[in-house]
């Protein structure tokens, strides 16, 4: 009998292992092996692809472009993350407090939460187009600006900020925000009352109660979030593809987008595979310290 349950739950799980296999596993070290081939698609029948070892990731780390990449790679996920869940502990707060209308206020926090990304990308292009971007005729009405702002095109930059930069940034972290936002209430629904009353008995006020009640108890809520979004946003391609291909001058290409633009562009899967390569060493790098750090701290206990 208990040979029975245990063969029942592996073919239970059978389907996810393969499909895990199928269309995570087999792709990446797929893509491994072409990062040290010589693999350009337009030569492919004259030269082949011989073996050049770590030839693509040098090409790859010595082309500016690339290396632009990584750092709006991580400029915009550092401002994602800060900006998202800065917002997100105000608006669980809100989702987590008493009053009339609450779940209609849930439901349109959640709102963006149902819209994909391909989805929300084409929708913030038509409120982000120079020309055409309500957002632009309100700011005009309101007198806050003489001419329409290019929001996906000016190629002016601050050091290594831009508009197109923080247009695209600012979409993707509304994007996201529903996922913080039920990742942080969970948190806050976690912490017991008792806390608060015995703040409210010591005179804490509510920056107080913040400071060293709430902040103090959702650290491991927000590390687990912070590591997330830390990893998904080093892999991230919708938005950024489908709203700017990487432009203006390449002031939001990302390294998920250099990637495709290497393989589809300009067929050369040998150096989309290496940057990839670079994503995946960075994403399980980061992965490996999370772990370390986790395991740190229960040791501590």
């Amino acid at each position: 009998m208990e040979r029975q349950k245990r063969l029942f739950c592996y073919l239970m799980v059978a389907p996810a292992v393969i499909f895990t296999f199928v269309l995570g596993l087999l792709p990446m070290i797929t893509s491994l092996g072409w990062s040290f081939l010589e693999y350009d698609l337009i030569r492919v029948q004259q030269t082949g692809t011989p073996f050049v070892g770590l030839e693509n990731y040098k090409e790859v780390l010595s082309d500016g472009r690339f290396v632009r990449s990584i750092t709006n790679t991580f400029l915009m996920t550092g401002l994602v993350i800060a900006f998202a869940i800065s917002l997100g502990l105000v608006l669980a707060h809100v989702m987590h407090s008493n009053y009339r209308g609450r779940a209609i206020v849930r439901v349109l926090i959640c709102a963006p939460w149902f819209v994909p990304p391909v989805v929300a990308a084409a929708i913030w292009m038509w409120l982000l187009n120079t020309d055409r971007s309500p957002i632009n005729a309100l700011l005009m009405d309101m007198g806050l600006i003489d001419s329409n702002i290019r929001f996906l095109t000016d190629s002016s930059t601050w050091g290594p900020f831009s508009v197109p930069l923080l247009s695209v940034t600012a979409v993707r972290a509304w994007n996201g925000l529903p996922f913080i936002v039920i990742f942080i209430l969970a948190g806050l629904q976690s912490i017991p009352r008792d806390l608060y009353e015995a703040a409210d008995v010591d005179g804490g006020n509510l920056w107080h109660k913040f400071r060293y009640v709430t902040l103090p108890l959702l650290k491991p809520v927000l590390g687990v979030l912070i590591m997330l979004l830390l990893i998904t946003g080093i892999g991230h391609f919708e938005i950024n593809y489908i709203m700017t291909g990487g432009g203006p001058q390449d002031l939001t290409n990302v390294m998920a987008v250099y990637s495709y633009l290497q393989a589809f562009n300009f067929f050369r899967f040998d150096l989309a595979s290496a940057a990839g390569g670079v994503i995946l060493v960075l994403t399980g790098i980061i992965c490996a310290l999370y772990i370390r750090g986790q395991l740190k701290n229960r040791d501590d206990r």
